[in-house]
């Protein structure tokens, strides 16, 4: 998806040797540290015109032509490291990077960016610290949960990281919303009861009832119950209607 960071531009540059972007509109010096984020961005008040990025001995200025003066002004580069960090895939020193930085917008930002990097990569201690970090007390304890399934499982398959193990496939799906992929795991594992406590969680009584109905759990007809008891308590009195008609 492409996204227009910056109206009235007159420079734009990436600093050299990362994937932070530098701009400038009008009397702004506009810093994008992750541009996965574009609505979390750094300005700095400038009066002249940006005239290029110096980067040496660990330190990074943008140069700034004010007429009579030129100023330099200085970047984060520990934010700037991060992404370096990042494209190296060296998770665990991108969190050391941004652990004892105050959590801004743009921190926050690299932690949502650090997390989703390390889901997909299956890093998922790292993924649970970026939760934490993030005050998401819920993803945390749920990912925390995954982790346990894996040692669980690398324990009881004598080594490996359990990553492969159906369970934690199907809480990673659950994860990411695709609920007919967890399902799919836990039904071909026999798992029809934390299939259906899986779609009770996230109020989709219709497809537990359709898995107890399709397994012929013996609790159908209390799903059923409660299904169109939830219907009727959240003024779904036509789709009720449905249900009732169906039985």
């Amino acid at each position: 998806t492409r996204h227009t960071l910056l109206n009235y531009c007159s420079y734009v540059q990436w600093v050299p040797g990362s994937d932070v972007v530098v701009a400038q509109n009008r009397g702004n010096l506009c810093v994008w540290y992750s541009v996965e984020s574009p609505d979390r961005v750094t300005n700095f008040p400038i009066k002249g015109e940006v005239e290029d990025i110096e980067r040496s001995k660990g330190r990074t200025e943008v140069i700034v032509d004010e007429g009579i003066n030129t100023v330099s002004y200085a970047l984060d580069e520990s934010l700037i490291e991060f992404n370096s960090l990042l494209e190296d895939r060296d998770y665990d020193a991108a969190v050391e990077v941004l652990e004892p930085l105050e959590l801004t917008p743009e921190t926050e930002a690299m932690w949502h960016e650090l997390r989703n990097a390390a889901v997909e990569d299956r890093k998922l201690v790292v993924a649970q610290r970026c939760s934490a970090a993030l005050g998401d007390v819920a993803k945390a304890q749920f990912l925390g949960g995954i982790n346990a399934d894996a040692k669980a499982a690398a324990a009881a398959e004598g080594g490996g990281d359990g990553l492969e193990h159906f369970a934690v496939k199907a809480r990673l799906a659950m994860m990411a919303k695709q609920w007919k992929v967890a399902e799919g795991l836990l039904l071909e594992n026999g798992q029809t009861e934390a299939c259906i406590q899986m779609y009770r969680e996230i109020h989709r009584l219709d497809q537990a009832v359709a898995v107890a109905e399709s397994k012929q759990h013996e609790n159908v007809d209390t799903l059923r119950r409660e299904h169109l008891d939830w219907l009727k308590q959240t003024g779904q009195e036509e789709a009720a209607g449905g249900v009732k008609e169906r039985e």
